[in-house]
């Protein structure tokens, strides 16, 4: 079968989003299926070296950055966002938090001239006029951006493309994202006539699954879910001969989204080894044990994840999300403290669906509970659970059962 696969962004820049775009093409080759990628050129951001697209693919790229873009990029590539503890108790920072304020009102003043689709619709205006004289047996969109979707429509309802079956995957909703930015009626409008265009829709989270057949019940009966596919699978042996645990967590932890706090002082008071590795910078301190580094490229994360035998997944606080994250780990041989968050119903969710695999060291996100898991771990008393790496979240797998739309169980 031969397959396209439709992204509004470059695939290429570090972020989670787009490691599950990769883990998707890879899982279509591993499969056996000709794939054939339509993204946005490269040209004005940050490549990392170490997110390739594989040499199989017969790649496609429309160069759509808006002006406004382009100010964005430079400034994001030029100054690193810093964060910091003392925000919150500084009265140096009253007068920056109003211009802040002001700035970003004025941000949001020129961004709906863009419409619902924002940056992203220079993005779509300039590559509906691409055309490929080919017929594919699946078109698959995905979203982040949302704009994916939307350019997928406009490209097949021009017959620029044909293709005999179109699923849309959405690694996030968009009206109820975790962030709470996005809701906007506009933007509620926007999203129901996009997944109305739609012949099957696939969420990547239960939570999200049963929350947006709520809340688009016309389109309900074409949702499925399917958890995402891991990256890459890390055999990297740990020294066995060591009793001493390294505890890391990678991702991003901004407050509004993930709370990190209660694992932090958690392990300033216990004295364990800990990296944290992400945005937002110097949120937290780094202590004798504790060591807090930014973002950082694949090829310097993996460094760190090697020393590392405990990795740390965090919840959302709220939306119903999950962090890719828990897939990748998965697919590794170390211990993993999985930390509940969100409301008592999404917890329960949660912890039925991943406790199914004995793999995981499932705790509240208070500092107690967080204390006592980790003394579990320490103390090696981790009862049935198995560090082993689980081919269930193979991408092979999970792309084969989004293609046949076979949603997974609650």
């Amino acid at each position: 079968m031969n397959i396209l696969v439709i992204n509004g962004d470059c695939i290429q820049t570090n972020s989670s989003a787009n490691l599950c775009h990769l883990a998707y093409i890879r899982g279509l080759l591993e499969a056996g299926y000709q794939v054939t990628l339509l993204s946005a050129d490269g040209r004005d951001y940050k490549i990392d070296s170490s997110m390739k697209i594989p040499d199989e693919v017969t790649t496609y790229t429309i160069y759509g950055v808006s002006l406004y873009e382009k100010m964005s990029l430079k400034k994001r590539n030029s100054k690193n966002n810093v964060w910091s503890s003392e925000k919150y108790n500084s009265k140096k920072l009253s007068i920056n938090n109003v211009v802040h304020k002001g700035i970003s009102k004025m941000k949001e003043l020129v961004l709906a001239l863009y419409g619902a689709h924002g940056i992203y619709s220079t993005f779509v205006h300039k590559a509906q006029k691409f055309e490929l004289d080919e017929n594919f047996d699946y078109v698959i969109s995905i979203s982040t951006p949302v704009a994916s979707h939307l350019l997928t429509y406009n490209l097949l309802k021009s017959e620029h493309i044909k293709g005999n079956h179109w699923i849309q995957i959405w690694e996030d909703p968009w009206y109820s994202d975790v962030y709470g930015f996005n809701r906007k009626r506009k933007i509620f409008r926007e999203e129901r006539r996009i997944l109305s265009f739609a012949e099957k829709v696939c969420y990547v989270s239960p939570l999200t699954l049963k929350k947006q057949k709520q809340l688009f019940p016309e389109s309900a009966h074409k949702m499925f879910w399917q958890p995402l596919p891991f990256y890459y699978q890390d055999n990297t042996k740990y020294d066995v001969l060591t009793n001493e645990k390294h505890y890391g967590y990678f991702g991003d932890y901004i407050p509004v989204s993930r709370d990190l706090e209660p694992f932090y002082i958690a392990a300033k008071e216990m004295g364990i080894d800990v990296n944290i590795c992400g945005n937002p910078k110097n949120l937290f301190k780094s202590t004798e044990k504790i060591h807090i580094y930014p973002r950082l490229p694949l090829n310097e994360l993996k460094m760190i994840e090697d020393d590392t035998n405990v990795l740390v997944f965090l919840c959302n606080r709220q939306g119903g999300q999950i962090p890719g994250k828990i897939y990748q780990y998965s697919a590794t041989e170390k211990t993993i403290l999985f930390i509940l968050d969100g409301t008592e119903d999404e917890k329960r969710i949660l912890k039925k669906y991943f406790g199914k695999f004995n793999r995981y060291i499932f705790c509240e996100n208070t500092v107690e509970d967080i204390t006592r898991a980790i003394s579990i771990i320490n103390e090696g008393q981790i009862g049935c659970v198995k560090d082993y790496p689980l081919d269930y979240f193979e991408p092979q797998k999970i792309i084969q059962k989004v293609l046949n739309a076979t949603g997974e169980e609650i």
